[in-house]
C-alpha cells in the first residue's frame, strides 16, 4: 500500500491517506515487486496531497519530511524516498530518514485517537490504553521477511528476543491459502482467517 500522514510532534495524526494494492496483487496470490513499485509511482503524488488536504494544510505548513528508508523491498521504498527528497529540496524542508522496521515498532507510541492532546485531563487520568506506550515494552514485529520479538528499551535501543529464519509470515499464509484454494488477493492471512471463522 502507498501511505502518507501529517503528524504533529506530539504524535497526533492530523491527516492521512492510503492507496491499497490488494486488487493489483490478487490474481498473483502475493506481492509482485514490479507491480507494487508501479502502483506506488502511480499513487504517491495523490496520496501525499490527500494527506495534506485531510490535515487542512499546505506543504509549506510542514516542518520536515520523514520517510522510511529501509530495510524492506528496495524498489518500493525508493519511490517514497524519491518523493520525500523531491519535496524536501523543493520546499527547503529537513529530510528525515526513518528505519522502516523501527517505524512499525514506534507506531505503538502514537496516542490513541480517543485521547485528545488538548484535553484538560492529566496524563494519570487518561486510561493507559489511550496513552502513548511507555518504554520499555515488548514488540512482535511482523513485516515481510522480518519476524522478530523485540524488547524495546528506547528509540534506537532494541534487544532481539527471538525471530524466524524461514519465509515471512505473510508468505507462509499466502502459500497456505493457495494450497487450500482460497482467494489470496487481499493476502493469505485474511483469507485463512475468514475460513477459520
Amino acid at each position: 500500500d502507498t501511505g502518507a500522514a501529517i503528524i504533529r510532534s506530539d504524535g497526533t495524526i492530523l491527516g492521512e491517506s492510503l492507496a491499497s494494492q490488494d486488487a493489483i496483487h490478487e490474481e498473483w496470490g502475493g506481492i509482485v515487486p514490479g507491480l507494487a513499485m508501479a502502483a506506488h509511482q502511480e499513487n504517491i503524488d495523490r496520496v501525499v496531497q490527500s494527506a495534506l488536504d485531510n490535515a487542512n494544510m499546505q506543504i509549506e505548513d510542514v516542518d520536515a519530511i520523514g520517510v522510511t528508508v529501509g530495510p524492506g523491498l528496495e524498489i518500493c521504498l525508493r519511490v517514497g524516498c524519491n518523493k520525500a527528497r523531491e519535496l524536501a529540496v523543493k520546499h527547503e524542508k529537513p529530510f528525515v530518514g526513518v528505519h522502516h522496521l523501527e517505524a512499525h515498532i514506534l507506531m505503538a507510541r502514537i496516542p490513541s485517537e480517543k485521547y485528545n492532546s488538548n484535553s484538560e485531563q492529566s496524563p494519570d487520568e487518561i486510561p493507559s490504553s489511550n496513552r502513548a506506550m511507555e518504554f520499555p515494552f515488548l514488540a512482535l514485529l511482523v513485516s515481510g521477511g522480518h519476524c522478530q520479538i523485540l524488547r524495546c528499551i528506547g528509540i534506537g535501543k532494541y534487544t532481539i528476543v527471538g525471530g524466524t529464519i524461514d519465509d515471512s509470515l505473510g508468505e507462509a499464509f499466502d502459500k497456505t491459502a493457495r494450497l487450500l484454494g482460497l482467494p489470496v488477493g487481499g493476502g493469505g492471512g485474511p483469507a485463512v482467517e475468514a475460513l477459520a471463522k
